[in-house]
């Protein structure tokens, strides 16, 4: 290996420790609960869960339902699944960048991976988008494999593989993926024939180009089929009604900022955040500008395409998440690398380092605010505060009915016997997936059930989280005002806990 290796060895090392760094002391928050559930059932029921209530390929939940097996449920159990795929993403990066442009370039690009608080932060999250990532990323480095050496059958079926698997890690990406991967690589094979060996990629000017290239998407397709029949069950149930609020340009802008630099925090940090992404957008742009062969082409399409057509959709019904495109990132690393490598070569050594520095800078400021200050949702306080202060015969609600995963996952832990069984706990407006919906909303006509549930009960307690979307009226609150006196409120981070009890005549 040579020095460069060597380097990026160091870089992905410190990558992964980054993501392994205090891996179980944040809480586990609702969709991490969510994951946890799901991993726990049977394959034949998790697919079908998923098909019921989940807008989310098979993949992740699959791998997770077997690494719990070996590692067990803990926080850092869990999440190590994530931390792991993520760090070797940093690795796929290099390569990429190395076999695309130059190991300079793969080098900046991995180091700037590597310490992204964004990235950082679904690494130590027990939900897809690190395997996401490092799907992507062995895809693109199997590509630029199967684009730089011509007749090795090997990397078309790698890189099918690789696509089909990041196809099954997200539905936006079963959608997005192959579209701005054709559209990039039909693009460097149109400059390649009208100007034969501009792009340095010998694979492109192969005699028979087209066919492999075809046979490879084909195959990738053929391996994602199965599930393809789910998915349009999933996008349907998708386009009835979704959770996410439409787009706006904050929100857009919010995502590109992550991408450079997340968690500086406001007020202060916001400044110097959009001074990175500004800083990073200049440098992706200079990379793309000075580019020849058509390789920005094919990096543009990977960064852009799906975001615009996450933007598309979202005139329907609104999908725009910055952690859904979280693997585009890997695109926009490499052009901002690009960039700092143009500026290096056109003399400017010291500008390269002096804004390479600052994103770097900029990113461990991020990694100590996130390591210090992000939090998720308390469900742990939550959970030990109900189990501290419950008696037999109280009920417990909540609502939504699913926020009742994390609290139970906690509750266990803090409940003061083992052996005695937990209170009794009820969903609303139903009990957990009754209604083979993730996120029930509750109505009128859902009272009437309420009423009978807190009938002839001397306490109840409610867990109240993620209401703006499924209670955005407040009726559970109104009725049980109507039944009770309010004994006690405690606010945490993410929800509320109520105690009722009968008013005193």
């Amino acid at each position: 290996m040579d020095r460069w290796t060597w380097l990026a060895l160091g870089v992905a090392v410190l990558g992964t420790g980054l993501r392994f760094l205090a891996l179980g002391h944040k809480t586990l928050w609702l969709d991490e609960a969510f994951s946890l559930w799901m991993a726990r059932q049977s394959l034949p029921d998790l697919v079908g869960w998923l098909i019921r209530i989940d807008q989310h390929p098979p993949l992740y939940y699959a791998l997770l339902h077997g690494w719990m097996n070996l590692w067990g449920d803990s926080e850092a159990g869990v999440r190590s699944l994530s931390a792991l795929c993520s760090g070797g993403s940093i690795l796929f990066l290099y390569g990429a960048g190395r076999r695309l442009a130059d190991a300079r370039v793969g080098l900046m690009a991995a180091t700037l991976l590597a310490l992204a608080p964004f990235h950082v932060r679904y690494a130590q999250e027990a939900r897809m988008y690190a395997l996401l990532t490092l799907t992507a990323g062995a895809a693109l480095y199997l590509l630029a494999r199967f684009l730089q050496e011509p007749g090795r059958w090997r990397w078309g079926v790698g890189l099918a593989v690789a696509q089909a698997a990041t196809m099954l890690t997200h539905n936006t990406a079963a959608a997005f993926f192959p579209l701005a991967l054709n559209l990039g690589v039909l693009a460097l094979w149109a400059v390649e024939r009208r100007q034969p060996s501009a792009t340095h990629l010998p694979g492109l000017d192969h005699p028979g180009f087209l066919r492999r290239w075809l046979g490879c998407q084909a195959l990738a397709l053929l391996l994602w089929s199965p599930w393809s029949w789910a998915f349009v069950e999933q996008a349907r149930l998708v386009d009835q009604e979704f959770w996410i609020l439409p787009p706006t340009l904050g929100t857009v802008w919010a995502a590109f900022r992550d991408f450079n630099v997340a968690h500086l925090g406001a007020p202060a940090g916001l400044p110097l955040a959009a001074l990175g992404a500004t800083v990073g957008g200049l440098l992706a742009l200079y990379g793309l500008s000075r580019q020849r062969g058509g390789l920005g082409l094919l990096l543009a399409s990977l960064f852009l395409v799906p975001a615009l057509g996450e933007l598309a959709v979202s005139l329907r019904r609104p999908i725009f998440s910055d952690r859904t495109l979280i693997w585009t990132a890997l695109a926009y690393y490499l052009l901002v690398a690009l960039g700092l490598g143009k500026l290096a070569r056109a003399g400017r050594i010291r500008l390269a380092g002096a804004a390479l520095a600052f994103l770097l800078a900029l990113d461990l400021l991020g990694l100590g605010s996130y390591y210090l200050y992000f939090q998720k949702e308390e469900w742990d306080a939550a959970a030990a505060y109900v189990a501290r202060e419950s008696r037999p015969g109280d009920l417990l609600l909540f609502h939504a009915s699913w926020v009742q995963l994390p609290f139970d996952y906690y509750l266990r832990r803090y409940h003061a016997d083992p052996q005695a069984p937990l209170p009794e706990r009820r969903g609303l407006p139903v009990d957990l997936f009754d209604r083979g919906v993730l996120e029930p909303k509750m109505s009128q006509a859902d009272l009437p059930r309420l009423d009978r549930l807190v009938a002839g009960r001397e306490r109840v307690w409610l867990i109240y989280s993620h209401e703006w979307y499924t209670d955005p009226e407040r009726l559970t609150l109104q009725r049980l005002h109507e039944h009770f006196c309010l004994a006690d409120k405690q606010t945490f981070v993410g929800l509320a806990v109520y105690r009722f009890e009968p008013c005193s005549p």
